[in-house]
């Protein structure tokens, strides 16, 4: 993850200076691996954060990275939260 991040930085230069902030924030905070998502343009990323980490993670997040801004605590709420792996893709084939 950390290498993409940094191959879509450098090399496609479809970051911002917002994003290197909340990705540098992330792994700080204890993400094993952060990197944007959506192309960069529409700002988020994602976050591989252990599960003993995640309740202190996120409100180190917020601490850091939403609340020094008005807008983006506003937003924080909807923003910042936890999702598990799912499975994937399947495909199917008969034998």
């Amino acid at each position: 993850m950390n290498q993409s991040y940094i191959s879509c930085r450098e090399m496609y230069e479809c970051s911002c200076p917002e994003l290197d902030r909340l990705v540098d924030i992330c792994l700080q905070f204890g993400a094993v691996g952060s990197r944007l998502t959506g192309a960069g343009w529409g700002g988020c990323t994602v976050s591989m954060v252990p599960t003993d980490k995640l309740d202190t993670f996120l409100k180190d997040v917020k601490n850091a990275y939403y609340q020094t801004d008005s807008q983006r605590l506003a937003l924080g709420k909807n923003s910042l939260f936890a999702t598990k792996p799912g499975r994937g893709a399947l495909v199917f084939v008969e034998a």
